[in-house]
């Protein structure tokens, strides 16, 4: 048998609940909390004054290169429609036109009356859409005047044609010769007045890159084929005529929208590239076609010599042609530049037709 015992098991000690005091007895303190530091609220009043400034001036800029990009988009939108315009209307004279009219100077009562009025309504719908365009670009005002003016000066003079046609022979041929001054008149406002003005707006908007988009004035009709030479053409000296005056003078020359004179330089900074207009004034008494442009840059690396034409240039008239597709320099060097014009036939004085001065490529 086993043996129990009578004796009772060890009692099990309770832990006794923690006591707020320490080992001396004291009571213990609970550990406080740090604070955060916290910046001075004139700092923190600067920092976001300079954030909201940083916000500001982002934005204006952004918003002012889209303004840009807007108004250059709009020009040259303007430019390029202008062109479309007046070279349809020159296509129309030279193309359509100048066949109704073979013949017209020998017998004007030939004229054939439906040709000349569906020509008439073509002319009608060029001056009227250029009359109600309402998106002339600020600056382009007078350049769109002398336009509408060149494009209404032919519409009327079609449309007086047209009338004529059928009619007596004597008549219709008094209004072809009033027609045919009619041409040559909107011919000069296209040349002297439309391409200037359009030119000069170029310039004062910082758009001269633009001017390859313009439109090359061309006449209306080969007046000299058809045999509609007026009396003051008729008496003016040929061409080929060695006893009249021929003379090409430079005018003006442009790199990069600053002028380069004689002796002079210019400095091309930025995203300039050297992209030269010339200006070239006929000092002669006749037409001058076909006048080669030169331009020369002797850089370190190589001589470039790039060329352009002007298609004519009337007598005492002024004509411009971009000379471009120059590979720029090494930064800061300077280059001697040469432009020459000519010379033409005939031409005995050539001091005028070359410039020279230098050209740097900056930063």
């Amino acid at each position: 048998m086993e043996r129990r015992s009578h004796r009772s098991g060890p009692k099990v000690r309770r832990a006794r609940p923690a006591s707020s005091r320490g080992a001396t007895g004291r009571p213990q303190s609970k550990p406080r909390a740090r604070r955060a530091r916290t910046l001075p609220p004139w700092i923190t009043l600067l920092g976001s004054i300079l954030f909201l400034a940083t916000c500001f001036f982002l934005i204006f800029f952004v918003a002012k290169g889209c303004v840009a990009a807007q108004e250059s988009t709009h020009i040259r939108k303007y430019v390029t429609s202008a062109d479309s315009t007046l070279s349809d209307s020159a296509n129309l004279g030279r193309e359509e036109l100048q066949g109704v009219l073979a013949g017209a100077a020998a017998d004007p009562g030939a004229m054939d009356a439906n040709a000349l009025s569906s020509a008439s309504d073509k002319a009608r719908t060029y001056y009227l859409d250029a009359l109600h365009n309402q998106e002339v670009p600020p600056g382009f005002e007078d350049a769109h005047h002398y336009m509408v003016s060149a494009l209404g000066i032919r519409a009327e003079a079609m449309e007086d044609l047209a009338s004529s046609a059928g009619g007596e022979p004597a008549e219709a041929g008094e209004v072809l010769a009033a027609s045919v001054e009619d041409f040559k008149l909107s011919d000069a406002v296209i040349r002297d007045h439309y391409v200037p003005a359009s030119e000069d707006a170029l310039t004062q908007l910082g758009k001269r890159g633009d001017r390859s988009y313009l439109y090359e004035p061309a006449p209306f009709m080969d007046y000299e084929a058809l045999g509609l030479e007026t009396e003051t053409a008729a008496g003016a000296p040929a061409p080929s005529d060695p006893n009249a005056l021929h003379g090409l003078e430079i005018l003006a020359v442009e790199i990069g929208g600053q002028p380069l004179y004689a002796g002079g330089n210019v400095l091309l900074t930025g995203s300039a590239e050297p992209v030269f207009f010339v200006s070239v004034t006929n000092g002669g008494e006749v037409l001058e076609t076909g006048v080669p442009v030169e331009v020369v840059l002797n850089t370190s690396a190589e001589r470039q010599a790039l060329s352009a034409t002007i298609e004519r240039i009337e007598p005492g008239a002024t004509a411009t042609v971009e000379v471009s597709g120059f590979k720029p320099g090494q930064l800061n060097e300077t280059v001697e530049t040469t432009i020459s014009v000519g010379p033409v036939e005939f031409e005995q004085n050539e001091d005028n037709n070359a410039l020279t001065g230098t050209l740097t490529f900056g930063m």
